[in-house]
């Protein structure tokens, strides 16, 4: 699903006016209505329940405001109150058009500047319509707005943004003072980046993408950034499996993995890159304990310094890192990787801090490293709370200097390569424990072993287990409870589900 930035969708609105017609106002007319009939049908009890109040600003997003109540007043919903918070001087051409039709329709109109003494009318109100600052906001909102928004988040009634919650960053999910807390919103084209990062999901509730006529062309060639990576994508690039295969027909991944005290790092990895589908996994180790590998009888093991797991005819794909260590051997293993030019490679944990004190960047770029934020800070040399304030650009930053692949664990995580990002729709805070990571990068060396490039593969592995940890806590468990070793034992259940498309 292509999302897009502010930058982009002025693009877009620019490109629809120029090269096919649309103007200004086909454009915003489209949005107030189709607006409106969501509106109607998913808050329908409350706007027939008492006042519906449309604040809106003095930019574009205002007038869609305007249009959206004048198209709910024609329907037949007259308990209206349009509140401007527009001073006249801002007021930008189309929303002075859009004003003037809403008062000939005979719409009941606050002027905040002239009536403040009344915007205690909105305390009455059953919903609210947040149409008051759109995609353009660049500056912190303070002032009697600023009042305005937290009064209007305090109050315990649905609060529905038009594209956009106010306040919130689009391209990165930040807020800069306050923002709306909406129940829903209701965005225009396509969805914005900064929905699913950072203070995103916070502010935008149930997210609605309502097309308003742009040309299918005109998005597809201007929002080519930022993708949301879904249950849909995720069906598209699972191996599938015949019956007149083998276990040869599904690679041969191995695994580095496991030192003392560190041994369930190898166990998780190596036993979730077999129940994603690969045909034999091989866990290379430092001295592996045998009362350990009671737990992975299925699983193959060996010494990392047996020749036999650098027999590239046999071996499709190498996981290196978790609980490893953070040593020369370790340094030593990735060099190695580098020299023989392996294709398929991801690197967790200790290989990722090795690669930093090693200094072993720039990588091959059909690896994958899959840091978390203090992981990446290293590689950043930065602070971890600026890598969250832009996770897309940190993770962009990482890819480059790096010069592989680069997943930004986290909420949400991010896949960077060259100018493209990726944000995986799925997981939770159940993940945030000790091992999660390690079933993932077994995971993701599963599939990469059956032969899905990185950008499928990596994805494809992180949608899956955000939506274990997601449907861990639909099924009414607590997040606290989770285990990593949860994980790996509902993969099963969940990639039938997936496959056949089944709702939870």
């Amino acid at each position: 699903m292509r999302l897009v930035t502010a930058n982009q969708a002025r693009e877009i609105d620019n490109l629809a006016r120029k090269a096919y017609g649309l103007t200004d106002d086909i454009l915003m007319e489209a949005a107030g209505l189709m607006a409106a009939r969501e509106l109607q049908q998913n808050f329908y009890p409350e706007l027939t329940r008492g006042l519906t109040a449309v604040v809106c600003g003095p930019g574009n997003n205002g007038g869609d405001g305007l249009v959206m109540a004048r198209h709910l007043h024609s329907m037949g919903f007259r308990d209206l109150l349009v509140i401007l918070y527009a001073p006249k001087a801002k007021r930008s051409p189309m929303f002075k058009t859009q004003l003037d039709r809403a008062e000939k329709h005979g719409l009941r109109i606050l002027d905040a500047e002239k009536e403040d003494k009344k915007l205690d009318q909105i305390k009455s109100a059953t919903l609210i319509v947040d149409a008051i600052f759109g995609i353009g906001l660049s500056k912190k909102i303070d002032g009697g707005l600023r009042v305005l928004i937290e009064k209007m988040n305090a109050l315990k009634v649905p609060i529905v943004s038009l594209d956009t919650p106010s306040g919130l960053n689009v391209d990165n999910g930040a807020v800069a003072s306050v923002a709306i807390k909406a129940h829903a919103t209701f965005t225009f084209g396509l969805a914005k980046p900064g929905f699913f990062v950072g203070d995103g999901p916070l502010h935008v509730g149930k997210l609605r993408v309502l097309p308003i006529g742009y040309p299918f062309e005109c998005l597809r060639g201007v929002a080519t950034s930022h993708f949301l990576y879904n249950e849909k994508l995720a069906r598209r690039y699972l191996p599938t499996r015949k019956d007149l295969t083998n276990k040869s027909d599904y690679g041969h991944l191995v695994v580095f993995a496991g030192a003392e005290n560190t041994w369930g790092s190898g166990i998780l990895a190596s036993q979730s890159a077999y129940r994603i589908g690969t045909g034999y996994v091989t866990w290379a180790g430092r001295d592996l304990p045998l009362k350990k590998l009671e737990q992975t009888p299925e699983v193959l093991t060996t010494n990392i310094d047996d020749e036999k797991i650098w027999d590239l005819k046999k071996i499709t794909a190498y996981a290196v890192g978790p609980g490893l260590g953070v040593d020369d051997k370790t340094a030593q293993i990735i060099q190695r990787l580098k020299n023989l030019k392996v294709e398929r490679v991801v690197l967790d944990a200790d290989a990722i801090t090795v690669c930093v004190k090693a200094k072993l960047f720039p990588l091959p770029k059909t690896w994958v490293l899959t840091p978390h934020a203090g992981e990446l800070s290293r590689i950043l040399k930065c602070d971890v709370k600026e890598i969250e304030r832009d996770r897309y650009e940190a993770a962009l930053k990482a890819a480059k200097i790096t010069g592989c692949h680069v997943l930004l664990k986290g909420y949400r995580s991010v896949l960077a390569h060259g100018k493209r990002c990726l944000v995986i729709s799925a997981g939770n805070a159940a993940l945030a424990k000790a091992g999660s990571g390690d079933v993932l990068t077994g995971m993701i060396g599963g599939l990469l072993a059956q032969g899905l490039e990185t950008v499928q593969a990596t994805s494809t592995a992180a949608y899956i287990h955000g939506r274990l940890a997601d449907e861990w806590v639909r099924a009414g468990n607590d997040k606290r409870s989770l285990n990593p070793s949860d994980l790996k034992d509902s993969l099963g259940a969940l990639l039938t589900r997936i496959s056949k498309g089944a709702v939870f």
